[in-house]
């Protein structure tokens, strides 16, 4: 009983950690004239540009979005193991994949636009 307590714990606190980054894109401002759009500024840097600031932020937001996403899913997936619901834990776990995606995503546009 007290190690799922303690298991319980660290999920609201990954939780806790995702939410927090979450908020953080979404409260601070965008390097783009329009709101919301930091994707399409990422991905519009191209290979000429040095050091394309606006667009390493949008790839920094990019990257804190798919890590504050990947806790949430973590944390979600080990209260659903830790309740002895394997079958609804493993689609869960499965959807971390999208949050490496994007963290593989958001890595090479902060490349591109150092570059």
């Amino acid at each position: 009983m007290e190690r799922q307590r303690e298991i319980y714990r660290q999920g609201g606190l990954l939780s806790l950690a995702g939410l927090s980054l979450l908020g953080l894109v979404i409260f601070t401002p965008d390097a783009s004239e329009h709101s919301g759009s930091f994707f399409s500024v990422a991905m519009q840097t191209t290979w000429q540009n040095l050091l394309d600031w606006p667009a390493v932020w949008c790839s920094l937001k990019i990257i804190l979005v798919s890590a504050g996403l990947f806790l949430i899913i973590e944390s979600t997936g080990t209260v659903l193991a830790v309740k002895k619901l394997k079958k609804l834990a493993l689609p869960v776990f499965l959807m971390q994949a999208v949050p490496c995606l994007g963290l593989l995503l958001g890595g090479y546009y902060l490349i591109k636009s150092l570059l």
